[in-house]
């Protein structure tokens, strides 16, 4: 049976900082990694489908839950009803938006969802997007389509792309007088390409083109700024990158596109409890709030500068692997913290659960035959030696 660190352990988001003070970075995330729940024989490279909540956050979950019921009326349009609105803020500060852009969601796909089900466009209007979307984001754009009777363009993607140029280059060509709508991931779920966003949005901006991004693998992986990146819509999740609570989300809306996204939901206002929004499940955002800070204590900046010098190695280690080819852009500017390879002759999913029996967690990407390995603060150098020796005896074992 698997074994969990005690709950005494346990410091909040607040006090982590003071366990690494004036310590080097390799000991930081060596203390990041204990706060994690993961089973310590397992080599996890999946962050971009699910990443592990540190502890404090799921006490804190816990801990709120105990509180509520104890006084469920009382505490959840009080005090825990007041901490679940604070977590607004928070998010607000992370992602340098104003407190009224920001919604409490489930997840990025009800985020999109919530901008799909309301936009209106004219017949014949043309929705851009591009052959590498999330499921979750064409769900949004699909019911938009049909429900106005426009049309999506989706843009094939290079596989990998070679620059920045390249990209804005691609996006210009296939916008036309028709498109109303630019839909696009900030880094692909597919290839893990960091997409060019502020340099296309001064094109949208220019063109009066609503630009939505799929901010499902960005926000605990690279530092946020919505404001500088020029979405008018940015959704993304708590459970993935920000290693938060499952089932917890968060969406950007510009006040200046504001009167055009006016679903249900929202029909009361931003407000993480609304009428019109209903009893939300406060203890989950609260640990999502929890979350934000352990973030802000350990410095988005220097886990960004952390998980791109891993996946920069994992790259490396890569490249002498007989029998794959990589899918990720190489370009400094596009890489991302996911480095994924199509396989030449293996079947991916044979080796997914080869490396699954070997206690190496990664990710099936089906279309392309490929596979994704994800490198998040926590991951050591040892770890994707592992994963690349692993890799390279399934593919290459002599018969």
């Amino acid at each position: 049976m698997m074994s969990f660190p005690a709950l005494a352990e346990t410091v909040s988001a607040n006090s982590f900082g003071n366990l690494f003070a004036g310590k080097a970075d390799d000991e930081i995330f060596a203390l990041v990694r204990k706060q994690l729940l993961l089973d310590k024989s397992i080599v996890y490279m999946n962050t971009g489908s699910l990443g592990p909540a540190p502890r404090m956050v799921v006490d804190r979950i816990t801990e709120a839950m105990h509180q509520l019921e104890r006084n469920p009326v009382t505490e959840n349009w009080g005090p825990l009803g007041k901490e679940m609105e604070a977590v607004r803020e928070k998010a607000a500060r992370f992602f340098n938006a104003d407190l009224d852009e920001i919604i409490l969601t489930r997840n990025t796909t009800e985020g999109l969802s919530l901008v799909g089900s309301t936009l209106k466009l004219d017949e014949g209007d043309e929705i851009l997007t591009t052959t590498n979307e999330h499921g979750g984001a064409e769900v949004g754009i699909d019911y938009m389509a049909e429900k106005n009777g426009a049309v999506i363009n989706e843009i094939e993607m290079p596989l990998p792309a070679k620059s920045k140029e390249q990209i804005v280059d691609l996006i210009k060509q296939n916008i036309s007088s028709k498109t109303k709508v630019l839909l696009l991931s900030h880094v692909s779920t597919i290839t893990g390409m960091r997409m060019p966003l502020e340099e296309i949005a001064k094109i949208t901006r220019e063109k009066g083109i609503l630009f939505i991004v799929d901010g499902a693998q960005a926000p605990g992986m690279l530092a946020i700024d919505v404001k500088k990146l020029g979405a008018d819509i940015y959704a993304t999740s708590g459970h993935k990158w920000l290693l938060g609570p499952k089932e917890t989300g968060i969406l950007y809306i510009k006040k200046d596109v504001q009167d055009r996204i006016k679903p249900v939901f929202l029909a009361s206002g931003y407000a993480a409890y609304s009428a019109s929004s209903g009893t939300r499940n406060v203890a989950n955002f609260i640990g999502l709030g929890e979350t934000i800070s352990w973030h802000e204590v350990i410095n988005s900046n220097k886990i960004e500068a952390r998980v791109l010098e891993l996946s920069a190695y994992c790259r490396e280690l890569l490249q002498e692997v007989e029998g794959v080819e990589i899918i990720s852009p190489e370009d400094d500017s596009l890489r991302s913290a996911m480095v994924s390879v199509r396989l030449l002759e293996a079947k991916n999913r044979d080796v997914f659960y080869a490396m699954r029996e070997n206690n190496i967690v990664i990710k099936v990407l089906p279309k392309y035959n490929a596979l994704r390995f994800s490198t998040h603060m926590f991951n050591t150098r040892e770890d994707i030696k592992k994963l690349v020796e692993q890799l390279n005896t399934l593919l290459n074992q002599s018969d």
